[in-house]
């Protein structure tokens, strides 16, 4: 289950109790998931692969700007906020909905009071002028807002457009672009900038020259980024599963190119599939893997995703994982066949991986 999506939460079945007598061909899903009970396929926004997998309804994906720009003429629109992806995300994400909706048509929300439900309720009564909690279990808060004679479509534009820079002397000179929906969007992470600092020194000491970097899970790309800097002549492969996440990596390795694969896909391939991805790299060519794995990742896709590197690992290869839960991780690893050794530093824990 792709993070934060649940069909059986409580806030997610308010949504789906709201729309289930609804012509679903005129019903906007934005990033939430697959609705349970609706009569029929709908619209849905996705954010992650993931979510492509096996979907019944009209996939519309979240780095797609001429087709999200395009929606427009439903009668309701359901947005599930996802709070570890930043309130700025869940306004973007309202003013998906209430661009898209017809005269007349709902813009649904729900959400619990300490994620922020009142903040949202304000943001859709900016939007369109009212809102209304309908129905209340479990402590959410299921809120609709009708476009009745106003609507805000400056607003909703600037919120739908937010993007952000910065700049990182371990990453080089050029800014890391990111926007609402990635992780680490405003700044550098601790646990990226620890694992850099760690891979720096590591480097520094056995004159380490690989020649693929791996960077599993790559968000934005920092860390690839760090490996096309310091390791000027490697081969970089990233993998990431979030969309808006990817495309925003390619625009932050643009100068690198040509020594750059990105595979958008939710970990490593099995190696009988590698002749199918794009890029040419082969199993068992990986010579440094690093990984900041999803902070919140359930148990067991954890280590099956470390689990994912042993095929892919060089003879000889490293592997450094920055992690807040190091028996899960080391776990994965050990599964993987490696070596282990882990390293506490301000928080983390960065485990060393080495196969023989």
């Amino acid at each position: 289950m792709t993070e934060g999506l649940r069909a059986d939460d409580a806030g997610v079945l308010l949504l789906s109790r709201a729309l289930a007598t609804v012509d679903p061909r005129g019903v906007l899903v934005v990033h939430a998931g697959a609705l349970p009970g609706l009569r029929g396929p709908a619209t849905r926004i996705v954010l992650d692969v993931r979510e492509l997998v096996g979907a019944r309804d009209r996939c519309i994906r979240a780095d797609d700007g001429p087709a999200l720009a395009a929606l427009r003429d439903f009668s309701d629109a359901a947005v599930w906020p996802r709070a570890h992806l930043g309130k700025d995300f869940s306004f973007a994400c309202l003013a998906l909905g209430a661009r898209a909706l017809r005269p007349g048509g709902a813009l649904w929300c729900c959400a619990r009071k300490q994620k922020g439900a009142q903040s949202l309720a304000d943001a859709m009564v900016a939007l369109l002028g009212n809102v209304e909690t309908v129905a209340r279990d479990e402590g959410y808060r299921l809120m609709k807002s009708v476009f009745e004679d106003q609507r805000d479509l400056a607003l909703a534009q600037q919120w739908i457009d937010v993007r952000y820079a910065f700049t990182e002397p371990v990453l080089g000179p050029l800014p890391m672009h990111a926007a609402p929906g990635v992780f680490s969007r405003r700044e550098l992470d601790d646990g990226t900038r620890q694992l850099i600092a760690h891979v720096a020194a590591w480097a520094d000491r056995v004159g380490a020259a690989p020649a693929v970097v791996l960077d599993l899970c790559a968000g934005i790309g920092p860390l690839v980024r760090f490996a096309s800097v310091r390791f000027e002549h490697a081969r970089l492969l990233a993998i990431e599963s979030n969309l808006v996440a990817a495309s925003l990596l390619r625009d932050n390795l643009a100068d690198a190119r040509d020594r750059l694969t990105l595979w958008v896909r939710d970990g490593l391939p099995p190696p009988a599939q590698a002749s199918r991805e794009d890029g040419g790299v082969a199993p068992g060519s990986v010579s440094l893997a690093l990984v900041n794995p999803p902070t919140h990742a359930e148990r067991g896709a954890l280590v099956a995703l470390l689990r994912g590197l042993r095929p892919w690992m060089a003879p000889g290869g490293d592997a450094f994982v920055v992690v807040s839960r190091a028996g899960v991780s080391s776990e994965g690893l050990h599964e993987a066949g490696a070596h282990v050794d882990a390293t506490t530093v301000a928080g983390y824990t960065i485990l060393y991986a080495h196969w023989p």
